[in-house]
């Protein structure tokens, strides 16, 4: 295993991961991951005084972040923006993530009722009083979890499908099951929130999309119309609707943000172990690829970090 790993992108149980922050932090130290950004899902619900004292105890470097679930306003593209190095006790930022919180609930209603049109049971009640921001890894997680639901599964999907294969076909844009936002945040809304919290804006996994059918060129154009300081380019992604396949475009992602003089971010994305459920997917520091994030990547965050500090005194 390699040492010193650094991921900038991680989850926990505030949103959609599997572990607590804390349990995410002693993970880490055990599998040599030094420097590590948890950046849930439009909440910053996991950081407080204990987390930092015990990323201190373990001689981890804890980068506060958050994932905002956003939309390009011109493309209608989903892109998801990383704040890093923001935080966490921001007033506008708190007030932001309280408000997107309660849209969640509210969407997630909508959606179990489109889904029992489909013949799925999602178990409402129970997932709101859970207290974590509610994503669409949630809403498939209780469906597979819920035995009722296993034969139509099987029928749809000719086997019980992974959670990112139960997305792809039924939650996702286009599918049977979704539900657009009513009133969506904007990519350069979140940027600006990101700002506001003293973080700097990373276009998170934008290979993602480009896996999608959405061009490599537009997807450049779009990550400097909204005028992202960062681009999340070392990132692996696995394609869940044509067999779990891996999508590597960290080379070119690199490049362009070279060429456009943007900082380049890396993580995994980190969320579970399950690979039973969620499939393939990078590990926890990318411990298991030639190319992951460098320490030259952390140390130019946190010279661009401190010259935004320094602006704002």
């Amino acid at each position: 295993m390699a040492a010193d790993l650094i991921d900038l992108h991680t989850h926990t149980n505030c949103s959609d991961g599997d572990y607590a922050p804390a349990e995410l932090l002693r993970l880490a130290k055990k599998r040599g991951v030094k420097t590590i950004a948890i950046t849930d899902h439009d909440t910053v619900d996991g950081y407080d005084k204990e987390l930092f004292l015990l990323a201190k105890e373990l001689e981890i470097k804890l980068i506060p972040g958050i994932e905002f679930s956003t939309i390009d306003e011109e493309s209608g593209q989903k892109i998801h923006a990383l704040g890093l190095g923001i935080d966490s006790d921001n007033k506008a930022l708190r007030e932001k993530c309280a408000r997107l919180r309660a849209d969640r609930v509210k969407l997630m209603g909508q959606i179990a009722e489109k889904l029992a049109s489909c013949g799925f049971i999602l178990r409402v009640d129970e997932l709101a009083a859970s207290g974590e921001i509610i994503t669409k890894a949630h809403i498939a997680r209780d469906v597979l979890a819920n035995e009722v639901n296993r034969r139509r599964l099987i029928k749809a999907h000719g086997n019980m499908p992974l959670q990112g294969e139960f997305i792809e076909k039924w939650l996702i844009k286009g599918c049977p099951a979704f539900v657009p936002k009513a009133k969506p945040l904007l990519t350069h809304e979140a940027i600006d929130i990101i700002h506001q919290a003293g973080g700097i804006s990373s276009c998170a996994h934008p290979s993602f999309n480009v896996m999608k059918g959405f061009s490599f060129e537009n997807m450049k154009q779009l990550i400097l119309r909204n005028k992202f300081d960062a681009v999340e380019a070392v990132n692996i992604q696995y394609d869940k609707e044509n067999g779990d396949q891996r999508f590597d475009m960290i080379r070119e992602f690199t490049q362009f943000a070279k060429e456009s003089n943007l900082l380049i971010t890396g993580g995994s994305d980190y969320h579970s172990d399950n690979h039973e459920l969620w499939g393939n997917m990078p590990s926890l520091g990318m411990a298991d690829e030639v190319t992951r994030p460098g320490r030259e990547l952390v140390d130019n965050l946190n010279l661009l970090i401190a010259s935004r500090a320094t602006i704002a005194e």
